[in-house]
Formats: structure tokens, C-alpha cells, sequence
């Protein structure tokens, strides 16, 4: 799997931050031990493996902050919150980071400051280095444990799909609207 850093030199050093914590571990990292070595947001824990995170580009980061801007009427109307790069401890204790989640009314951080219980939902933006596959099965992975609905989004191609619990990606017309429940972004905010 490769993935796009602004420059060589910057993703040497994260995979080599990523090897380092995974070398200086045993087969299997802890909890305690992927956050005492401050890794979270840089690296998820998959199957035993550190995975960098891809460095964001400026159409990421731009959909990023516009889907955080559309969720936040439905923050103020008490349905949950939008928190970005989120850590989410699965129970086998995979560390999967989504690029945006909407928590659950109500759901609470646990004592590592991150959530151990299904989000509403999990959002994935395409960085030119993931494939629709690769971010299609941590979708599946986040709706197999209780995620309600996944979003995909692709700011180069201008596109998004909805997944929900039936795992099948459904394309949304340009003048159409992601939905979870009752949240929905229109995919004119998005690509402004």
C-alpha cells in the first residue's frame, strides 16, 4: 500500500516513526502503549501492523472542513458531535481512524480519551494514495461493528458514496444528499 506524503523525505520519516514504534513493541501493541508513544493520528493499529495515515492534500483537508461546517446545525440540535481524525478502538483492538465521525447522542470518550463504542457514523476522504477498495473495506469494518452508515468522498473526482449496514456503495447523484439517519449534507456544500 502506498501512500502520498508532499515529499519523500516527510513520509520516510513517518514510516519510519510508524517501524520504530512497531519494533520497540512486542507483536502485539496495547492500547497504553500506542498512546503513550503519542502516535494517534498519525498511525492506525490494523492486524498488528502500524499504518501511517495519509498526509492530507488541499481538496482533503478543504471537504474536511466543510463537512465539519454542514454537521455542526446538527451538533447544535443535540444529535451527536462532529469530531475529525478521531481515534475508534475496535474489539479486537484495532485502532482505525476515520477522517470525520458523527459520535452518538450521547456517547462518551473512554478513559484513553477515544471512543470504544460505534459512532452514528464514519466518514473516509480519498487521498490520492487509497483506492476505493482499501477505503471501501474500512468502511465495512466500521459498519460490522455497529457503525450505522459510512460516507466516501472523493474531492478530485467531485464524487461521494453512502454505505449503509447492507455494505453496498450507492453512488449520489451530484444534486443529491449523503444520509445517516437524520443527518444529511448535500453534496453541493461539500463541493462549493
Amino acid at each position: 500500500m502506498r501512500h502520498w506524503f508532499p515529499t519523500r523525505r516527510l513520509r520516510k520519516l513517518a514510516l519510519i516513526r510508524c517501524y520504530a514504534m512497531y519494533m520497540a513493541t512486542s507483536a502485539r501493541l496495547s492500547i497504553e502503549d500506542y498512546f503513550r508513544a503519542h502516535y494517534q493520528g498519525q498511525c492506525e493499529f490494523v492486524d498488528g501492523e502500524l499504518r501511517p495515515k495519509p498526509m492530507g492534500t488541499g481538496p482533503h483537508a478543504r471537504v474536511q472542513a466543510r463537512l465539519r461546517d454542514a454537521l455542526r446545525r446538527f451538533e447544535q440540535a443535540g444529535q451527536g458531535e462532529a469530531l475529525p481524525e478521531m481515534s475508534l478502538c475496535l474489539p479486537n483492538g484495532d485502532i482505525l481512524i476515520p477522517d470525520v465521525l458523527f459520535s452518538a447522542k450521547g456517547q462518551a470518550f473512554n478513559d484513553h480519551g477515544i471512543f470504544d463504542t460505534p459512532p452514528a457514523l464514519c466518514i473516509e476522504i480519498i487521498s490520492p494514495s487509497q483506492s476505493f477498495a482499501e477505503l471501501h473495506d474500512k468502511c465495512r469494518r466500521y459498519l460490522r461493528w455497529g457503525v450505522a452508515s459510512c460516507w466516501m468522498i472523493d474531492p478530485l473526482k467531485r464524487t461521494a458514496w453512502q454505505i449503509d449496514q447492507d455494505e453496498v456503495p450507492r453512488e449520489i447523484p451530484t444534486n443529491g444528499s449523503l444520509r445517516a439517519g437524520a443527518v444529511a449534507v448535500s453534496l453541493s456544500q461539500l463541493f462549493q
